[in-house]
């Protein structure tokens, strides 16, 4: 297992969430003070947006793939969510990549 990155602060004890890589490419966030943990998926490169996601507090995440629409990932992907449509977090990021002209979130 390979520590990559910090990606930013446990909701629960406050400490430091880590991403992780297996030997077999899976990808994990996990806190090493708690333990607490969640997958992200295997592929496609993981942006920081500095947000945290208002369900379940842990930082949100931008998956960008090459092939296909990139998409947001706390918890699990925000895609699932049944509040996504009046999340300020995702609209916040929608509206900027917008005014970029980045599109496919």
């Amino acid at each position: 297992m390979k520590k990559i990155e910090e990606i930013g602060t446990c909701p629960i004890c406050e400490s430091i969430l880590f991403l992780y890589k297996t030997s077999n490419y899976k990808r994990f966030v996990k806190c090493e003070a708690c333990g607490i943990s969640y997958p992200v998926p295997k592929r496609g490169k993981i942006e920081i947006s500095g947000l945290n996601c208002p369900k379940s507090n842990m930082p949100l995440l931008i998956i960008e793939k090459k092939e296909g629409k990139s998409y947001f990932w706390a918890a699990e992907p925000c895609f699932n969510c049944l509040t996504r449509s009046s999340c300020e977090s995702v609209q916040l990021l929608i509206k900027e990549f917008e005014e970029l002209n980045i599109h496919g979130y």
